[in-house]
């Protein structure tokens, strides 16, 4: 059966954080589906634009994860009940949980960090309660993976990969973009 993700995706989004997981998830045959929050065309931070696949208020079908990047966007996402409670949804039923960047602090916000270990951008952490930060590139802990930064998008999305295909799988699409990292 294939593997499903979620990214939702709202003005302000990093792109780099948004476009590197949806490409590699995609060479691995992990469908994913984008949800633009509060419209279908986005404009990320650098001014990049995505045309989203549907609404959030309008995405069916079961997923096996759910993606959020950080950038700017990330208090937009912060701020919606609708964000907060699919978050509470896809953790309660143990669906893969995925952020970077300040993203973390969305998660935080639905509680879903609390006990957790998990690693940010290092300027979010402060915002975080209830939680272990750790300086590292990519943390998962249970259900939720997170990660740190622009610079570590292609780290995050193998390890999702991982998580979802297996090992040989994330190795396979490593040697494919010939990531040394």
């Amino acid at each position: 059966m294939s593997k499903r993700a979620l990214m939702i995706l709202t003005d302000g989004f990093e792109e780099m954080e948004a476009i590197t997981p949806i490409d590699l998830l995609r060479r691995a045959n992990i469908e994913v589906v984008t949800a633009g929050l509060e419209k279908e065309t986005v404009t990320g931070r650098q001014g990049v634009r995505i045309f989203t696949d549907t609404l959030l208020e309008q995405t069916t079908g079961l997923f096996d994860a759910l993606i959020l990047p950080g950038g700017p966007g990330f208090k937009t996402l912060a701020g919606s009940d609708l964000v907060l409670q699919t978050v509470q949804d896809f953790y309660k039923d143990s669906i893969l949980c995925c952020a970077i960047c300040a993203a973390p602090k969305v998660f935080s916000d639905a509680g879903i960090l609390k006990g957790k270990t998990y690693t940010c951008y290092p300027g979010i952490s402060k915002e975080i309660a209830n939680a272990q930060y750790v300086d590292r590139e990519v943390v998962q802990d249970g259900t939720v993976i997170t990660s740190a930064g622009p610079g570590t998008a292609i780290r995050f999305s193998l390890a999702i990969i991982a998580a979802l295909a297996g090992e040989e799988k994330a190795s396979e699409i490593k040697n494919q973009i010939i990531f040394s990292g």
